[in-house]
């Protein structure tokens, strides 16, 4: 076994497990945020309200951070730097600034002024109350500058990212729930939600501040510029990455505002029950396959541009094995222990019996997401932006009609959401597995081990 190959698998396992520990950390504080909402509001129309306002802001999110993001960034600056030309490398950091401000300018106007017929119509069509829904108008235009900081964060984090500087990358969401905290124990009392809001849009300025110091060391921090003529190809090369990652995560986003809206059409605070039991179920996925799928994204990236296509599947194969044992020991774990869990989490408070059970369903949705994720970024690192899309926008309709078609309670759609989730990673490990076979490299276990 080549020495340097031993070297880049512990890297993967060592990086994976340093992000893991400071997302737990980050995830630790997003539940004690939920402890606070639980035990501070409760489940009611009141936390239901502060739920439907993220809605569309989360799509926008998904949409900014696609757009700006290290799947983006990483195999565009790699391409452009096969010769070490650095100011090639600028000058693309620069155009996707620049394009990214001034289409989050345009998009957030718009969204200011369609927000009440968003409202009304998709996200909480089944809201009566006059005076919630033009609380959760209020709420959704302020969250509106939420996705933008983030995506400049988010910028700033894909260099941090490339240059594999995963210890800045980590810290910044720790900040964010830092604040989120705060603005619920200090501000609520005298605001309202509106108080946790003015925590959030605090800690999204955070979020990539913390960053800019190693950017602006490295010279490497993004300015405005005039996009001339001969730069359109690369304008044209930055679009087509981000526009099928924009569509597959604001489809992620999608589901969950058509699964609120579902809910709406139920009891009040059957919104904030589906909340809290998916919060709880993202802390395994963020802890293990994010954690994994970050670490090795930036090899994938390397590999393929290498036209190493042994070590590629290597890293695959040997990430897909670490996601498949952590997540199957989690969701055990999680089944056995569920009604635990949220009591010790969230509290003694009246609806967690529904909660627990809500989370549980969602758990075994744990590997299949995890899988998912990775086989998504596969094809990232492929330049293959496309696949991942068509697979995925027939996949969240149907998980979309599994979710109309359920009683429309938190656990009927998290029922809903878990049975269309496995589906879809079938599908997607069917679809690679073609990809793979085409390719025929001679893998073998020998050359990664743990």
């Amino acid at each position: 076994m080549k020495l340097i190959e031993m070297l880049k698998s512990k890297s993967i396992q060592k990086t994976a497990i340093m992000i893991a520990v400071f997302t737990f950390l980050s995830q630790l504080l997003s539940l004690v945020r939920d402890r606070l909402f639980a035990n501070q509001i409760g489940a009611g129309l009141v936390l239901d309200s502060y739920y439907y306002a993220f809605k569309i802001p989360d799509i926008l999110f998904a949409i900014f951070t696609a757009l700006v993001s290290v799947t983006v960034l990483i195999p565009l600056l790699v391409k452009y730097d096969k010769n070490g030309d650095h100011v090639s490398m600028k000058k693309v950091y620069n155009l996707l600034f620049s394009v990214f401000f001034v289409f989050s300018s345009i998009v957030i106007l718009l969204l200011l002024i369609f927000m009440p017929f968003l409202v009304k119509t998709i996200v909480a069509p089944g809201v009566e109350s006059a005076a919630t829904i033009n609380n959760i108008i209020l709420y959704s235009r302020l969250l509106l500058l939420q996705p933008f900081f983030l995506g400049l964060s988010n910028l700033l984090g894909s260099y941090t990212q490339m240059r594999e500087r995963f210890l800045l990358y980590s810290l910044s969401p720790l900040i964010y729930n830092f604040s989120t905290i705060l603005g619920l124990v200090f501000l609520y009392p005298v605001y309202g939600i509106k108080g946790v809001i003015y925590g959030i849009l605090f800690g999204s300025i955070l979020h990539g501040l913390i960053q800019v110091p190693f950017v602006k060391n490295n010279h490497f921090l993004p300015k405005f510029v005039k996009i001339q003529k001969d730069d359109l190809h690369i304008v044209k090369d930055i679009i087509l990455s981000s526009l099928p990652r924009a569509f597959i995560l604001s489809l992620v986003q999608i589901e969950f505002l058509f699964f609120n809206s579902f809910a709406s059409l139920s009891a009040a605070g059957n919104t904030s029950i589906l909340n809290f039991a998916n919060n709880l179920q993202t802390v395994p996925m963020a802890l293990i396959g994010v954690s994994f799928v970050v670490a090795a994204f930036p090899i994938f990236s390397k590999r393929y541009a290498e036209g190493n296509e042994v070590e590629f599947w290597n890293v695959f194969r040997y990430t897909a094995k670490k996601i498949f044992m952590y997540c199957g020991l989690a969701t055990i774990a999680i089944w056995f222990l569920k009604d635990y869990i949220v009591l010790i989490l969230l509290g003694n408070i009246p609806a967690y019996k529904t909660i627990a059970l809500a989370f549980g369903i969602f758990s075994l949705s744990l590997i299949p997401q995890c899988i998912e994720l990775l086989i998504t970024r596969v094809y990232y690192a492929r330049n293959n932006n496309y696949k991942p899309a068509q697979l995925n926008i027939f996949l969240t309709v149907f998980m979309i009609l599994l979710a109309y078609y359920s009683d429309k309670t938190a656990v009927g759609i998290a029922i809903a959401f878990t049975v269309g989730t496995w589906i879809s990673c079938i599908v997607f490990w069917l679809s690679i597995h073609k990809v793979f076979k085409h390719h025929k490299p001679e893998v073998s276990d020998e050359v990664i081990k743990v």
